[in-house]
């Protein structure tokens, strides 16, 4: 394999506590991993790729842990832009349900490709249009995001039922056509029995790791979550499902199971390290604590908290209780982005704009630092992998690098992490690397071309609003 050497690299954060910023370095990638870290001019060697990170910040990749790759096809749809979650769910869904493996196949690529141009190296997708046994959609996605050259964790996720007036008001809308939305139940945990077998990759290094997990939490059908949770004790994959939980589900849970969300969650075995949640936007201090008791992960979505209206997570008091925390771009038709780095700009901020509370005051606040350990480290052990998330000698060689030598960046150099995440604006990478293979080189996607990528997700895109037009047609 080529050796690819960074050079002359005025800043390297390395999200290693020991020594987490070195100043003026280079790194030296060879065989996929990290062979060499350090101070000072660069080794010569002959034959190497050489990338010169004059004027750059290097880190390592950033770690995505919630997305729906899907929905690129169906971003700031017409009609959704400013309806809050059900009214939203009710414009989307009949759209996704005409989803096919093509149309999958082309959303895949687009989400994996803005993902790496914005400095992200492995992303869970949970992906919960992925159907029951037939169907063509998991290896479609499988096969693209390869393609692109992203660090996959894709969550096997389904769509066991939606509930609630949501489903009532679909079920006038698309009749019969709602039931190839939901996921069919027979046979749905042997087919994802068998995905996991067939994909899950536990190795050093792995590209391609699974997760399992519904949309939403099942309190109809209970034992879903459990049989999920078994099948993660088998074969070590993760589990990922969304959570709030708002104040109708709490009284759901209550009337069909007898509990509360926290404690159904702990009944089915999902209170574990490997198990992380989206949003999670009205956690109590209670829950956050049995979340930090027990390793439960956090996926923070920003950027959905104000599109859809959900309220702030308490993110300050998450990390403060020592529940882990990361950060998610979530799907496309709840961003309406896909750029890693400007979720994480606004992760940094947003969760000052609560209402103060003692323990979550100003000194509280992420520092620059804090996200960025978020946006790597803390996720990758979310993750339970150990070769993904700093850099150091050994590790997957999973980076970026981001020119900061632009007017957006000046008069903020004196701190460069500060700069980075506080005054920039651009969110494109000038290099990313994943398992040692540029994938972004000089700004530019490398493993693709970027403008047929988007000529196909547009085509693929209008012709799935035109054939859900028509079969909403045929409904009516």
């Amino acid at each position: 394999m080529t050796i690819v050497l960074l050079k002359n690299a005025p800043w390297i954060y390395t999200s290693n506590p020991a020594d987490p910023l070195i100043k003026n370095g280079h790194v030296v990638v060879q065989s996929g991993r990290i062979a060499q870290i350090g101070r000072g001019d660069a080794p010569v060697i002959a034959g190497a790729d050489e990338i010169d990170c004059s004027g750059c910040i290097v880190l390592p990749g950033f770690i995505n842990l919630h997305h729906h790759f899907f929905q690129a096809l169906t971003r700031a749809l017409p009609g959704a832009h400013r309806a809050a979650s059900s009214e939203w769910l009710v414009r989307h869904y009949p759209v996704w349900s005409e989803i096919n493996a093509d149309d999958l196949a082309a959303a895949v690529r687009n989400a994996a490709a803005e993902l790496v141009l914005s400095g992200a190296t492995t992303s869970a997708d949970h992906a919960f249009i992925l159907g029951g046994a037939g169907s063509q959609l998991p290896e479609a996605e499988v096969t693209a995001a390869a393609e692109i050259g992203l660090r996959l964790h894709l969550v096997r996720a389904c769509l066991p039922n939606i509930g609630g007036d949501v489903e009532v008001r679909l079920r006038k809308l698309m009749g019969e056509r709602l039931d190839a939305l939901i996921t069919p139940e027979s046979g749905l945990v042997a087919q994802c029995r068998a995905d996991v077998e067939r994909w899950h990759d536990a190795s050093h290094g792995s590209m391609l790791r699974m997760a399992l997990g519904p949309s939403n939490l099942p309190y109809t059908k209970p034992q879903l979550l459990s049989d999920f949770a078994k099948i993660a004790d088998e074969t070590g994959c993760g589990l990922h499902a969304h959570y709030h939980p708002r104040q109708a589900e709490r009284a759901q849970c209550r009337t069909l199971l007898g509990c509360e969300p926290i404690d159904f969650l702990e009944r089915s075995g999902w209170l574990r390290p490997g198990a992380w949640f989206a949003h999670c936007t009205e956690l109590d201090d209670g829950e956050i604590e049995r979340f930090a008791a027990t390793a439960t992960g956090v996926a923070h979505c920003p950027r959905t908290v104000l599109r859809l209206g959900y309220h702030v997570p308490r993110i300050a008091r998450m990390r403060a209780s020592g529940t882990p925390v990361g950060v998610g771009v979530d799907g496309a038709a709840s961003n309406d982005g896909g750029a890693f780095i400007s979720d994480l700009r606004l992760a940094l901020l947003l969760h000052r704009c609560r209402e103060q509370h003692p323990l979550e005051g100003e000194q509280t606040w992420l520092t620059p630092e804090d996200a960025l350990r978020m946006a790597t480290s803390d996720a990758a052990a979310i993750l339970g992998r150990d070769d993904i998330g700093s850099l150091r000698v050994g590790m997957c060689a999973d980076l970026t690098a981001f020119n900061l030598s632009g007017v957006e960046y000046a008069g903020s150099l004196n701190d460069p992490l500060g700069g980075f995440l506080l005054a920039g604006v651009s969110a494109r990478a000038a290099t990313t690397i994943i398992n040692g293979r540029v994938v972004v080189r000089d700004g530019t996607l490398a493993t693709a071309n970027e403008q047929a990528l988007a000529r196909a997700t547009n085509a693929a895109s209008m012709a799935l609003l035109a054939r859900t037009a028509v079969h909403l047609d045929q409904s009516s």
